[in-house]
C-alpha cells in the first residue's frame, strides 16, 4: 500500500513551544485528526464542509482520519461523549462521509468500541454491531475511506475474540482492522498478535498505532505511564503484507485522562509531550 501522508500546516502547539521548544519535532511528522463530539458539546457544525476544506487543505497528500463518535463512547470513562443518540450518530457519519467523498484517507473508525462491547450486557452490545454495522455501510457507501475498524490492543482479546468481533460489524468495502491506538504495546508484539486476528477474518489486513511505543507498555498502565517515548513515525514501510501502516494514530502529548497528574482527556500537555520526545532517542 502507497499513501501520500500529510504533514499539517499550520501550528498546533503554538502556547506551548516558548516552555517547551522541543516538542514541535512530533508535529514535524504525520498525525491523525480526530472527529467527535467533546463531553457537554453539541454537534460540530458544518462538518462536511470541515472534512472538504481539510482535504483540499491537504491535497495531493492525504491526512489520516479518527472517527469517534459512537454513543456511549468510552463506556463512561476519561473520554466518555460521543453522539446524544443513534439517530444524530447516523447524522453525523453521513455527514463526514460525504465531505469525504471521493478521496481516499486512511480512516481509523471508533477506537475500542468492540473490545468494550465485551462490557456491557448482552442487548446493548448487539445494540452497539447495529449501530456500527449501519455506519459502515453508511461510510461504504458515500465515500472512498480505507476503514479500519478498531479492535484494541494485544492485552485485552484473544486473536478469535478479536476476528469475530470484527465480522460482526464489517462488509466487503472495509479494509481491515486497526490496533494498539491509544496505547503502548510494542510494534513487534502488535504486529504479531494482529497476523493471529487475521486468521479469524476476511478483513487482515490491519494498521497499528506506534505513536507511544518507543519504550513498549509501563506495566498494564494505558493511562499517561511514565517514561514511555515515541514510536516508528508513520509509514507503509513495514515489511509485512498484511500490515498496511504504521501511524501516529494517538497524538503524542494528548492526555489520555485525569491519571498520573494528566488533564482532561484529550488535552494537550506540553510536559509529557516534553518526555516523549526527550526519551526517543532516534529523533533528532
Amino acid at each position: 500500500m502507497e499513501y501520500p501522508f500529510w504533514v499539517n500546516d499550520f501550528d498546533r502547539i503554538k502556547d506551548h513551544k516558548s516552555q517547551y521548544p522541543n516538542i514541535d519535532k512530533i508535529f514535524s511528522y504525520p498525525v491523525s485528526f480526530w472527529f467527535g463530539t467533546r463531553q457537554g458539546r453539541g454537534p460540530i457544525k458544518n462538518l462536511k464542509n470541515r472534512m472538504t476544506r481539510l482535504l483540499n487543505r491537504a491535497h495531493p497528500s492525504l491526512p489520516v482520519l479518527v472517527l469517534y463518535n459512537l454513543p456511549d463512547r468510552d463506556i463512561g470513562q476519561h473520554s466518555e461523549g460521543g453522539a446524544t443518540s443513534i439517530d444524530h450518530y447516523f447524522d453525523f457519519v453521513n455527514e463526514f462521509s460525504l465531505g469525504i467523498n471521493d478521496k481516499s484517507p486512511i480512516l481509523i473508525f471508533e477506537p475500542d468500541a468492540l473490545p468494550h462491547s465485551t462490557l456491557m450486557s448482552a442487548p446493548k452490545a448487539k445494540e452497539r454491531y447495529n449501530t456500527m454495522a449501519t455506519a459502515l455501510h453508511i461510510i461504504s457507501k458515500n465515500c472512498n475511506a480505507f476503514t479500519y475498524v478498531d479492535i484494541g490492543h494485544s492485552n485485552w482479546l484473544s486473536p478469535d475474540e478479536a476476528g469475530k468481533l470484527i465480522n460482526k460489524v464489517s462488509n466487503d468495502n472495509i479494509r481491515g482492522f486497526s490496533v494498539n491506538v491509544s496505547n503502548f504495546r510494542t510494534t513487534k508484539e502488535s504486529l504479531s498478535w494482529s497476523l493471529e486476528v487475521g486468521e479469524y477474518t476476511k478483513y487482515n489486513h490491519f494498521v497499528i498505532d506506534t505513536s507511544r511505543n518507543g519504550a513498549g507498555p509501563f506495566g498494564n498502565d494505558w493511562c499517561n505511564p511514565p517514561g514511555r517515548a515515541l514510536g516508528t513515525p508513520a509509514t507503509t514501510d513495514t515489511e509485512c503484507e498484511l500490515c498496511d501502516a504504521y501511524l501516529w494514530v494517538k497524538i503524542p502529548g494528548e492526555s489520555d485522562g485525569q491519571c498520573n497528574g494528566g488533564p482532561l482527556a484529550g488535552k494537550f500537555w506540553a510536559e509529557y509531550a516534553n518526555d516523549l520526545v526527550t526519551n526517543t532517542n532516534w529523533i533528532k
